[in-house]
């Protein structure tokens, strides 16, 4: 059980770093948009490695060659693009109603893709690999909702400079991601 509390809070890292970054973001995001933000988080962080284990795991040396790149091109856009809004002329409470379901949908994906690989190793954990995924959901949940609560108070501490401030970290998450991928890290 052990392995896969480890793993839990390993595979929502990435989440909890794009929910600080949402939280900074997002002034104006509401209690239910946070939650159902986690719950897609972790969703997909549950998913992913059993997807793997049920479908992929033939092909799964095939999908990390290029896994990487998909994220650090998701995150960087993302990034890029919080960068380049933070210069506008808009108020930030106008810009904070641009989180839709389809950016959510992008971050979701790209924090989880790598988990995809891990399924793989479901099996070898005490816990049956169906239990294993409902934890690293439940684990990535509660670590996603705290950190969109901790990107809000981070929000009012960097006024703002918070959107540059997020938009530096997914680009670096993206860029910590492949150089995890080519063993540089």
């Amino acid at each position: 059980m052990l392995e896969v509390l480890l793993l839990s809070v390993a595979l929502a890292m990435d989440a909890m770093a794009v929910s600080i970054v949402n939280g900074i973001k997002y002034r104006n995001y509401s209690k239910k948009a946070m939650i159902a933000a986690s719950f897609s988080f972790g969703a997909f962080q549950g998913l992913m490695p059993l997807l793997g284990y049920l479908v992929f795991s033939p092909f799964i040396s095939h999908i990390e060659k290029y896994d990487h790149w998909i994220v650090l091109i998701v995150l960087s856009a993302i990034g890029i693009n919080m960068i380049k809004e933070s210069f506008d002329k808009e108020s930030i409470e106008e810009r904070s109603s641009d989180f839709s379901m389809k950016i959510l949908l992008g971050e979701s994906i790209a924090t989880a893709i790598d988990a995809l690989s891990t399924g793989v190793a479901l099996e070898t954990f005490a816990l049956s690999p169906y239990l294993s995924c409902l934890l690293i959901f439940i684990i990535t949940f509660v670590i996603c909702l705290i950190a969109h609560h901790l990107g809000k108070k981070i929000a009012l501490l960097l006024k703002d400079k918070a959107t540059i401030f997020g938009g530096t970290i997914l680009i670096l998450l993206g860029i910590k991601t492949v150089l995890e991928h080519l063993g540089i890290l």
